[in-house]
């Protein structure tokens, strides 16, 4: 027996290609390998290949990705951003005013030192 057939008869290395093929299992069965295979036939049919196929994966895998989100629910997110926005703006002036109120408490405190 070859040192290479030992070396894959080993219970760590069976276990990793047991590993592997349920990884693969789990891909093949999310659909990853499909959109895998999808954007790299995008990429194989470019008549001008990109400079930066890493990007252009990245782009055109991204553009898979489907939002099922409706009108009305992306408005009601608007307003509400809208609405924490007008909130942080009364809290900053909240803010402001305790911190002046906080300084000319410790003027007065001060002042009653020196007294």
């Amino acid at each position: 027996m070859l040192e290479s057939e030992q070396l894959l008869n080993t219970p760590e290395i069976r276990l990793n290609v047991s590993q592997r093929d349920e990884f693969r299992k789990y891909l093949e069965k999310s659909g990853v390998i499909d959109a895998l295979a999808k954007v790299l036939n995008e990429l194989y049919d470019e008549p001008e290949k990109p400079i930066d196929a890493i990007n252009f994966v990245k782009q055109h895998f991204g553009g898979l990705q489907t939002v099922d989100m409706d009108s009305d629910y992306i408005s009601d997110l608007k307003r509400r951003i809208i609405d924490l926005e007008f909130e942080a703006g009364d809290l900053k002036i909240k803010l402001a005013k305790k911190e002046e109120e906080n300084e000319e408490y410790k003027e007065k405190l001060n002042e009653e030192k020196a007294e």
